[in-house]
């Protein structure tokens, strides 16, 4: 699984370089700035990651999969994407992606489910949190928030979860530690 970990990963961070500055963030019609839209993001990295996709690859990428009634996965999750054999609990990767500007509950739930997808009986072999338009520099900031956030929570353990940072338009997501 790892090796195939490593393909879909190397797919993921070049086609996040691929993301032009128009879906990194949305220009608004009589708006000075253009703003962050999760959607238009996530749609585009999608497009630009299925097309460093093999057709002979063992696994399928899915966007937004409700889970909702799934008989072995509770509640009503529906992650940003997932790399998994359709119709089989062979699962491969989960993945949630925030801008920079969501708000640290939400992206602490988010780290939350990410956990929930990694642990029995959903046992994902790993899982993502890509944040977008945040700098590197920034990152131990809003990971200090992050684990402040989810803080005394006994489900959240962020050893199963890694992360990524893509800073701009044109420039490929980074890895970022925990520690």
């Amino acid at each position: 699984m790892q090796e195939d970990l490593d393909s879909v990963t190397e797919w993921l961070l070049r086609a996040s370089s691929e993301i032009p500055r128009e879906y990194f963030q949305l220009p608004v019609a009589d708006a000075e700035e253009p703003e962050y839209r999760e959607r238009v993001y996530c749609y585009e990295l999608y497009h630009r990651w299925r097309c460093h996709w093999p057709g002979d690859f063992p696994f399928s990428l899915g966007g937004e999969v409700d889970k909702t009634g799934h008989p072995i996965i509770r509640g009503n999750p529906k992650p940003d994407f997932l790399v998994h054999v359709p119709g089989k609990m062979t699962n491969l990767l989960v993945v949630e992606v925030k801008p920079r500007n969501r708000d640290i509950g939400r992206m602490a739930e988010d780290l939350k489910k990410l956990v929930a997808f990694r642990r029995q009986p959903v046992n994902y072999f790993a899982a993502y949190f890509l944040v977008y338009g945040l700098t590197l520099s920034e990152w131990p900031t809003l990971r200090e928030r992050l684990l402040l956030a989810a803080r005394g929570d006994v489900e959240f353990d962020r050893m199963l979860i890694s992360c990524f940072v893509h800073e701009a338009p044109g420039e490929r997501a980074k890895a970022v530690a925990w520690q």
